[in-house]
């Protein structure tokens, strides 16, 4: 598993443009004819209920502020067909093809876009974000490092399975 620059091939690389946040990493899974989709429900379906835990918190001091609470990190069905437009967890699908997917919250205080694309055997995953006011840039500062914390986390344990 490594950390990646977020380069040409990455289906979220135009949203680099005035992005305050940006995190790729990838590693060698074998696909094993897994979609993009297939991928995401793997990784929902084996996040800690310690990360769950965070995003209670998360949510609660949402709650207090006045936004929106997004639910659970688990909370990924198995067996649907999304759509654009379609909610899929905490985030709504902006893109799913079998190759990538690419889900989105967009809050008043910022828009996060996540992407799990398939390059061949490598699953990289792919977060840009862009902050649209002071709270959200607030938002960010204890957010970003548990985000570069997390989500290689969550790889490395989601290639572990894969491997059997």
């Amino acid at each position: 598993m490594s950390v990646v620059p977020l380069d040409a091939g990455n289906v979220l690389h135009a949203q680099l443009p005035g992005a305050d946040f940006v995190h790729a990493c990838q590693a060698v899974a074998p696909r094993a004819r897994r979609s993009a989709l297939q991928a995401y429900q793997d990784m929902a379906a084996t996040v800690p209920g310690s990360f769950d835990g965070l995003m209670a918190i998360r949510n609660g001091g949402m709650r207090l502020l006045g936004m929106k609470d997004l639910g659970s990190l688990r909370a990924v069905p198995d067996s649907v067909d999304p759509r654009p437009g379609d909610r899929l967890g905490i985030f709504t699908v902006q893109l799913c093809t079998p190759d990538a997917i690419v889900l989105e919250d967009d809050d008043r205080h910022l828009r996060v876009q996540l992407a799990l694309q398939w390059r061949g055997d490598l699953l990289e995953i792919a977060t840009v974000v862009h902050t649209h006011n002071a709270f959200g840039r607030l938002y960010m500062l204890p957010v970003a490092p548990v985000h570069r914390w997390i989500v290689p986390h969550l790889l490395r344990r989601q290639v572990r399975t894969y491997a059997g």
